[in-house]
């Protein structure tokens, strides 16, 4: 395993065992991660990765009853973590890197996975990503940097001009990043704590490359030598996208549909027409934190159990 690791905080649960750890990526940064083992022999390793935003506590909503304890007790070990930048991540070395997009793809990620991979050899790694965490999971894998046997994306898809069907909520998406992006052009970050619109600030790298990909249409590295867009066709494992018809503008079901069809390999689309109990149908955060998505939850398990564990790990 490339990346260094330290445990501490451990503490016990009722039905699984939980650590606070870090995993330390290879240009210095510590990216904090919650691990959560059942207390049956894991069918394989969760990878939860969270949205734009956000943070890893995200998957513990309703607190003690989230996706992440939902998980656990389906048997899974679970490692949720914070991207760089975001919850309790810290960099620790004056080498550290910067915060942006391809950071995420290129570093963070795969050395959660590695350490996933890790923590349980020769068990499936699957990385549940949602929004932010989704697109970042495919691109990591389509360009090869992460070995993964499957990703579920909850409402994920990057903004780009063909994937959204509708031209005034395309519209839409456009002027919301042209202001943010004006925003963190004159305070150096988004600050989307002080907005109540997410729990973490967003760097201004990080709001130019999602201008960018507006913008121009191309969802590719910052310097243009990976092509996000173009490695899905190399996406050789499962993959299921969770849309929601209360998800109206970040990630529309058709627009999730879109971007998931670009893979070559299974991908198969699940679309969450009610919540639970027949209550309105989740919107954007409310596929992971709402707590009336269970139902959704109980699909993706039945899922990974039939399409990943019953074919034992495909590593691509």
């Amino acid at each position: 395993m490339d990346a260094a690791l330290r445990v501490s905080d451990a503490r016990s649960g009722e039905a699984s065992r939980a650590e606070s750890i870090e995993v330390r990526t290879r240009d210095g940064w510590s990216l904090r991660a919650d691990v959560l083992e059942p207390h049956v022999p894991p069918r394989g390793v969760a990878v939860l990765a969270h949205a734009l935003m956000a943070r890893r506590a995200e998957f513990d909503r309703p607190a003690g009853a989230g996706l992440s304890r939902f998980l656990v007790d389906q048997g899974w070990s679970v490692v949720a973590f914070d991207f760089r930048g975001h919850g309790d991540s810290r960099p620790v070395s004056a080498s550290a890197g910067g915060v942006r997009y391809d950071d995420f793809v290129a570093i963070d990620l795969p050395a959660v996975c590695d350490f996933a991979r890790w923590q349980v050899p020769d068990r499936p790694v699957v990385v549940v990503g949602h929004s932010l965490g989704g697109h970042v999971a495919l691109a990591a894998v389509g360009s090869g940097f992460v070995t993964a046997d499957a990703v579920v994306g909850l409402g994920a898809a990057v903004w780009l001009p063909f994937l959204e069907p509708s031209v005034l909520r395309w519209l839409g998406k456009r002027l919301t990043l042209g202001a943010a992006a004006a925003v963190a052009r004159r305070l150096g970050r988004f600050p989307a704590r002080a907005l109540r619109i997410g729990s973490d600030d967003e760097t201004r790298a990080c709001i130019d490359d999602f201008h960018r990909f507006a913008t121009s249409g191309r969802w590719t590295s910052a310097d243009g030598a990976v092509d996000y867009w173009a490695s899905l066709d190399r996406v050789r494992i499962p993959v299921l996208q969770v849309v929601s018809n209360g998800d109206r503008f970040e990630c529309t079901p058709e627009s999730g549909r879109r971007f998931v069809a670009r893979c070559r390999a299974r991908h198969d689309v699940l679309r969450v027409s009610t919540g639970d109990g027949a209550s309105p149908p989740p919107n954007h955060m409310g596929l992971v934190t709402s707590g009336r998505a269970r139902r959704a939850w109980e699909q993706i398990a039945a899922w990974l159990s039939a399409v990943v564990v019953a074919g034992g790990p495909r590593t691509a």
